[in-house]
């Protein structure tokens, strides 16, 4: 059996992750899936490692993991290491949770107040109360853009959830804003 091969401990409930990830997903759209992740430079072992981390990574729409994966490795610069290494980061909202973390990371990193190796995945991964305490609300003093890009983000967020289908160009556009998220 696949899962057992992969070593899952079969008494975990990551196992019966696994396998209920193997066994609910289509055998064509899993080839689809997998070659995906081999687009942006994955190896096996890549691959292998982000399945026993999170087994859900299969269960994402191609459409949600180009858009992760592209900003990840492409507009982030972490690269394919960092994804790989952080799988669970792909299930998350790239509008209501991605961007606005990263508008203020990138804030803060550029005024000195973060090490450009700070732990993304504790950034990504924080709750929401935890990550505005630490990381918004702690220096909104300092830097006044950190509370601005945090704002600008979840408003935008609204938006970009409800057009986003309609005109696949505005999450396009939000990315990029975001991406080159004000530096003084």
């Amino acid at each position: 059996m696949f899962v057992k091969k992969m070593s899952f401990n079969p008494s975990s409930s990551l196992f019966c992750l696994a396998l209920a990830t193997v066994l609910g997903i289509d055998k064509s759209i899993w080839e689809e899936k997998l070659e995906l992740y081999r687009s942006f430079g994955w190896s096996e072992d890549d691959i292998v490692s982000a399945f026993k981390k999170q087994p859900q990574i299969m269960f994402i729409s191609k459409k949600k993991i180009k858009r992760m994966m592209d900003f990840f490795v492409k507009e982030s610069g972490w690269g394919l290491s960092f994804v790989s290494r952080y799988p669970s980061l792909l299930l998350l909202s790239m509008e209501k949770r991605i961007m606005p973390r990263y508008s203020v990371t990138r804030v803060l990193i550029s005024h000195g107040l973060l090490n450009r190796d700070v732990n993304i995945n504790t950034i990504f991964k924080s709750t929401e109360a935890k990550f505005l305490e630490k990381y918004v609300i702690e220096y909104q003093e300092k830097v006044p853009q950190v509370m601005q890009a945090y704002q600008e983000a979840k408003f935008l967020e609204k938006y970009v959830i409800k057009y986003q289908e309609k005109m696949p160009q505005v999450m396009q556009a939000y990315q990029c804003a975001f991406s080159r998220c004000v530096v003084d």
